[in-house]
């Protein structure tokens, strides 16, 4: 399992908005920070440190160069061809889940840490290497400027998850895989 390091900072306190900037506690950081990283057995990561210099500074329309994209409120159904995406608060516990149906079926719920709840989840749809892929993608609050993301096959099984440390600004289409620049100009890439 591979964590980044690249940006640590802690904020106390309970969740609470100072300066229209949220600000959480220890338990609920401690989530995001120590998901658990998932990667089939064929995925490989690679980073590559500011090498890249930052094209775009939008963290909230990263999925904005693939041609099927879309941005999912909470609590919202969201269609995105014969996808259906949902992000609610999951009932038992404070984590968020990422539901996503197919044709009407459901064929994923994935629950990841309630500091991904205040974004918006982004999902895009891409084909590699003659394959179908759903890129799917939530924001932190601003102050831990985290990010999860995740790649799933399109029944629903999941090739890759992780609480990213750095908020991504661009994620682009390679011929074998993605690749994530994050806004410090730093690069991920990602070959499935």
């Amino acid at each position: 399992m591979y964590e980044f390091e690249w940006l640590r900072h802690r904020i106390a306190g309970p969740w609470l908005r100072i300066a229209g900037v949220w600000q959480g506690s220890d338990a609920v950081m401690a989530e995001a920070w120590h998901y658990p990283e998932f990667m089939e057995k064929d995925v490989q990561t690679e980073i590559t440190q500011q090498v890249s210099t930052k094209t775009r500074t939008d963290r909230n329309n990263y999925f904005a160069d693939f041609a099927d994209h879309v941005h999912v409120r909470r609590n919202t159904p969201t269609r995105m061809g014969s996808f259906e995406f949902n992000f609610v608060r999951s009932g038992t516990d404070n984590g968020v889940l990422i539901q996503v149906y197919h044709d009407g079926l459901r064929i994923m719920l994935e629950r990841i840490p309630s500091a991904f709840y205040m974004g918006e989840l982004q999902a895009s749809e891409v084909q590699i290497g003659g394959r179908d892929y759903l890129l799917l993608a939530a924001n932190s609050r601003t102050s831990m400027q985290r990010m999860w993301f995740g790649i799933f096959r399109p029944d629903g099984s999941k090739l890759y998850a992780a609480g990213l440390e750095q908020s991504v600004v661009r994620v682009n289409q390679n011929d074998d895989g993605i690749s994530l620049f994050f806004l410090s100009g730093d690069s991920m890439r990602i070959k499935i």
